[in-house]
């Protein structure tokens, strides 16, 4: 394999939260250069990828709270719109609102501890595990 004659990019796009990661990732191995970072975790590193049970579940829950989210951020730019002409029931709609998004968030932790086969995971990981170690 040719190594100098590096020709081809490939392109990726990443949120911040995962540049970063991926950075720090590349940093903490002692990598000075991202781009060779990422050919070696692509090309040498071990990814196991495992569909857990319900996760469409997950999803689901996931999805119903972005709405409430998108429902109350209308309500903030009304607000902020028309903040002299609030009303008590303006107010109230507003927190039954907020209520309704933790009470889901709540909901979300409660159905992926649920519904997760964390056994399943941890089974994944401990054979992952003992075929590093042999």
């Amino acid at each position: 394999m040719d190594k100098d004659n590096k020709n081809r990019i490939i392109k990726a796009r990443v949120n911040e939260y995962e540049e970063s990661l991926v950075k720090e990732k590349a940093k903490y191995y002692g990598y000075k250069s991202l781009s060779q970072y990422l050919i070696d975790s692509a090309v040498y590193e071990k990814i196991t990828n495992y569909n857990f049970k319900n996760t469409q579940l997950i999803y689901d829950a996931y999805a119903k709270n972005t709405k409430e989210i998108n429902k109350l951020t209308r309500e903030i730019r009304l607000i902020r719109k028309f903040a002299t002409q609030l009303n008590n029931y303006n107010i109230k709609n507003l927190n039954t609102l907020l209520f309704t998004i933790i009470d889901n968030q709540n909901k979300m932790l409660k159905l992926i501890d649920s519904k997760m086969d964390l056994e399943v995971w941890e089974k994944v990981n401990r054979e992952n595990l003992i075929k590093e170690a042999s």
